[in-house]
């Protein structure tokens, strides 16, 4: 019996054995997937999470004489994430990308020669931004103020973009809806219709991952002219914010144009105008903090003091007349100096020169003579490297690198650059901080602007991703690159109650309601509707169920008060 029972336990034994086997090498199996999974998503997260360095190059650098010449040689790319040749612009006529200096951009390989540095640094992108304070707002205006004026521009961006090997797109307009740069009300609106354009038709580029950015400005009424802030940074890759010119001759007095902080000498509508108000306030409006990129100027702003003020401190009378500062011998502009400029001859021994610190704005000043220069050096834009931490933004970016003392005139080379390096690239940025935001009332939220035909088919991905629920979830915004994938539905705001769903465009051109000079124009046939003429342009405006157009007020009234007898109810 023990002889036959022995063989049968065996069996079992070895069946037993081998089922564990198997079973372990399911686990194992199922282990490695789970570790290759989270490795993927450790990488996604840290590249999602890698603050950014963004580097303006202006290309008439190069004209510079001596000295301070700078061309694409000289960029320090290995400091950067992200590079931007400044600036290409606006035909007037027929909305396309205008190059401005083509002998130098073109004839001389300017674009190629800077975007062939992709091949020895595959990680930094190369950009180029339309725009810049020479270019104006008019034509960008008018660009923006037809859908196919902006079609006609989107076109010719992405054409420029495959033709030259750009890794994206920088909107610098400077400013949207600014009637003193000859804007006008409606370029707030259509500004994000421009973005919302650029941003699908980025997306339908295969393989391409473009991104999208601005640089913009800090006063509060220039956003509340231009730009719908929440909707503009859910579209955007990253938002470059221009903190710095903050102050300058205009002004009518000597000041630091970066201060960090609010002084005690701040008043009206300086109270607030400082680098730590001024993002706040892009976060209030509803901008996450991770999308958020710090300026950081390398160049100062230079005054001539009124004759006989022997007043030196900040906030100081000038003679406005003069226009700034003398021109510095490199940069050669009224008011403006490089601070490769500024160092040598603050810092030189036995320059005449007094040097002063801002204890509340954290940035340096000096004067001599009539002469008065508010700047960075490598103390103050330490502490905003710090800030930046603190706060939790994106990064840093210049304006522009070529201003730096690229050439160690007063000591090591690039010195703001290597700062700017030494936080940022061992910076992790943190998750969107929350509490921090106003909520958009209803009625100034943008219309949607559909895509339609004129826009091109949309090309179809590879994505294995999963899709979103649209109906139950709202998607986060996050500083993930630009997909292949087309837009979700749930990326475009919901129209506003009080303006009608338009047509494609948001445009309706009709001449014969825009005869007159009257601004507001009730609807003939619909006592709820009404227009705006701007420019002689039309644009139809519905009121809330339940109110009717006033002609005498020109607001949205009950039928009752209605001035019009076929509108009352």
């Amino acid at each position: 019996m023990r002889r036959r029972i022995k063989p049968r336990c065996s069996a079992e034994r070895a069946q037993t054995h081998a089922r564990r086997r198997a079973v372990t090498a399911v686990r194992m199996r199922l282990l490695l997937f789970t570790l290759a999974v989270l490795a993927a998503l450790t990488y996604v997260e840290s590249a999602d999470s890698k603050a950014r360095i963004v580097c303006y190059f202006s290309n008439w650098a190069v004209y510079r004489p001596g000295v301070g010449r700078y061309g694409i040689e000289d960029i320090p790319v290995d400091m950067c994430t992200h590079i931007i040749y400044s600036f290409i612009g606006v035909t007037e006529k027929d909305s396309k990308v205008l190059i401005i200096d083509p002998e130098l951009d073109v004839e001389k390989n300017g674009f190629r020669n800077f975007t062939s540095l992709k091949s020895t640094h595959p990680n930094v992108k190369f950009m180029v931004a339309v725009g810049g304070w020479a270019e104006g707002g008019a034509k960008y205006s008018h660009m923006v103020a037809q859908k196919t004026s902006r079609t006609s521009f989107v076109n010719s961006v992405v054409d420029f973009l495959n033709k030259y090997n750009f890794d994206g797109l920088d909107l610098d307009w400077e400013y949207p809806g600014a009637t003193d740069r000859g804007g006008s009300f409606s370029d707030k609106d259509r500004f994000y219709y421009l973005v919302s354009e650029l941003d699908r038709a980025f997306k339908k580029q295969v393989n391409k991952n473009w991104e999208l950015t601005a640089a913009v400005p800090m006063a509060n009424f220039r956003l509340m002219e231009g730009y719908h802030v929440p909707e503009l940074c859910k579209l955007l890759t990253a938002v470059h914010v221009m903190s710095y010119d903050l102050r300058g001759n205009w002004a009518g007095f000597a000041d630091v144009h970066s201060p960090l902080y609010k002084r005690s000498h701040d008043q009206w509508a300086y109270e607030k105008l400082n680098v730590n108000d001024g993002l706040a306030l892009w976060e209030e409006k509803g901008c996450p903090s991770n999308k958020l990129v710090v300026g950081i100027p390398f160049y100062g702003r230079s005054f001539t003091l009124s004759a006989g003020n022997n007043n030196y401190g900040l906030g100081t009378f000038i003679n406005k007349e003069a226009g700034g500062g003398d021109p510095a011998p490199y940069t050669n502009a009224t008011g403006f100096w490089a601070y490769y400029e500024i160092c040598t001859e603050v810092d030189k021994p036995e320059s005449g020169w007094t040097k002063k610190w801002d204890d509340q704005g954290m940035c340096p000043y000096a004067y001599k003579g009539t002469q008065w220069v508010g700047y960075e050096d490598e103390k103050s834009v330490e502490i905003k490297m710090n800030w930046i931490k603190q706060k939790g933004y994106l990064g840093a970016m210049t304006w522009a690198v070529d201003m730096d003392d690229f050439r160690g005139l007063c000591g090591k080379t690039n010195p703001l650059m290597k700062l700017l390096h030494k936080h940022m690239s061992s910076y992790t940025v943190p998750p969107a901080r929350t509490g921090h935001t106003t909520p958009t009332p209803e009625w100034a939220r943008p219309p949607s602007t559909p895509s339609d035909p004129s826009e091109g088919a949309p090309i179809p991905t590879t994505s294995t991703q999963a899709p979103v629920p649209q109906a139950t979830t709202t998607k986060k915004p996050t500083t993930q690159k630009p997909t292949t994938q087309d837009p979700a539905p749930a990326e475009v705001p919901d129209p506003v109650a009080d303006v009608e769903q338009p047509p494609a465009e948001n445009e309706v051109d009709i001449p014969k309601v825009c005869k007159s000079s009257d601004d507001y124009i009730p609807d003939r046939k619909n006592c709820d509707k009404y227009w705006r003429c701007v420019n002689g342009e039309g644009m139809q405006f519905k009121c809330q169920p339940g109110t009717v157009f006033n002609t005498k007020l020109n607001v949205c009234d009950w039928p009752d008060n209605a001035n019009r007898n076929e509108c009352r109810s």
